[in-house]
């Protein structure tokens, strides 16, 4: 049985400490566990989409191509960003082009670049 300590933080398990030699023991497991495994087919990473792949996969706007992407509805977006629900919806309609300050702090929301956000043809 391994001896060890869980660290939390607001409530909720954040850390497990565990005795030096305990954790060695851990890592030579899994390393032992790691050279089992066959070396076939690796995992494929989840690759973030353009801009363009968005737009073209889901046929909309950018901005709304990476909110849907991110999971957000308009009102988290606009919270986050500090805009108003309907100015973001308007944007997404193409009903009005965003500044470029607003696409900034659209950027740093959806964690992509400005350009990203820019329709293109």
């Amino acid at each position: 049985m391994i001896n060890y300590q869980i660290i939390t933080s607001r409530g909720k398990p954040r850390f497990a400490v565990v005795e030096y030699q305990a954790f060695m023991k851990l890592m030579d497991e899994l390393e032992a566990q790691k050279q089992q495994a066959p070396q076939g087919k690796r995992k494929r990473q989840r690759k973030e989409p353009t801009a363009q792949e968005l737009t073209r996969m889901m046929r909309t706007n950018p901005i709304r191509g990476w909110r849907l992407f991110r999971n957000f509805t308009q009102s988290e977006l606009a919270e986050r960003t500090g805009l108003k629900q309907t100015h973001v919806s308007l944007m997404e309609a193409n009903k009005i082009k965003p500044r470029r300050n607003t696409l900034s702090k659209l950027a740093v929301a959806l964690g992509c670049d400005i350009d990203d956000l820019i329709p293109r043809g």
